[in-house]
């Protein structure tokens, strides 16, 4: 599928996946410009709909042209096994949870296959708090907070089959 396999639904038919290697090390959450995108979807699939969102609203609210980490997820392709994925996005809230969860058995599968570990350090979601505050995750110590739009975290794509 592209990455690592870390969700699995109820039917075993769909799930999500993360890439393998961050694709940033430090990346704004917004596009140059505050505002409400409206981004605020948190459980498991929503990411999707939250990186549309986001890329959306910045074309109206403000974009300044420099990236920022939906765009980067978004506009990620991986390719695997000759196949080429290009529907990552930037995970939403809960999907970003369910990755550390299950980051020990991601960073395992991760580094045996030419990736990395997540590092110790905060991971932009898509879902937003507000105007001037979106969610991210601390990949120390698991908990979930949010901060200003303009602050660097860390970035790791997924995408759902």
């Amino acid at each position: 599928h592209g990455g690592i396999v870390f969700w699995v639904d109820a039917t075993g038919q769909h799930g999500l996946v993360c890439a393998k290697t961050d694709q940033s090390t430090g990346v704004r959450w917004y596009a140059g410009t505050n505002g409400n995108t409206r981004a605020y979807g948190d459980g498991p699939l929503s990411g999707k709909a939250n990186t549309n969102i986001i890329i959306a609203a910045h074309v109206a609210i403000g974009d300044d042209g420099s990236t920022y980490a939906a765009r980067i997820c978004n506009e990620l392709m991986i390719t695997e096994g000759g196949k080429t994925y290009g529907d990552w996005y930037l995970p939403s809230k809960e999907e970003l949870n369910l990755m550390y969860i299950n980051r020990t058995a991601i960073n395992t599968t991760a580094t045996a296959n030419g990736g990395t570990s997540f590092a110790s350090a905060f991971y932009w979601s898509s879902t937003e708090n507000n105007n001037f505050l979106a969610w991210y995750q601390d990949f120390d110590y698991s908990n979930q907070l949010y901060g200003n739009k303009d602050y660097p975290n860390r970035v790791r794509a997924v995408r759902a089959f």
